[in-house]
């Protein structure tokens, strides 16, 4: 843990968190070295890991929820017109 840097209450280990549906691999191994890091340099490092991945699940997510670009622009229009589907 950083020097002077103390959390109240229970340690994290006495506890296990609900494992979230879509967290990323490692996310917890991260957590833990996050919470035993030694230096702010190694902490750095660790929350920079921890962003990359947050954002990669972010754009995974992204694409999800994208509708999906099977048409191109103006063919959605000339299907109506034609009566294609």
């Amino acid at each position: 843990m950083l020097a002077g840097v103390s959390m109240p209450g229970k340690e994290f280990d006495e506890y296990e968190l609900p494992r979230l549906p879509d967290e990323p691999e490692g996310w917890r191994e991260l957590q833990k070295k996050a919470r035993n890091a030694q230096s702010l340099k190694e902490l750095d490092a660790i929350l920079a890991e921890m962003n990359r991945l947050l954002a990669e699940c972010e754009k995974k997510a992204a694409a999800a929820e994208a509708p999906p670009a099977s048409t191109q622009p103006g063919e959605e229009n000339e299907k109506r017109t034609t009566g294609e589907k």
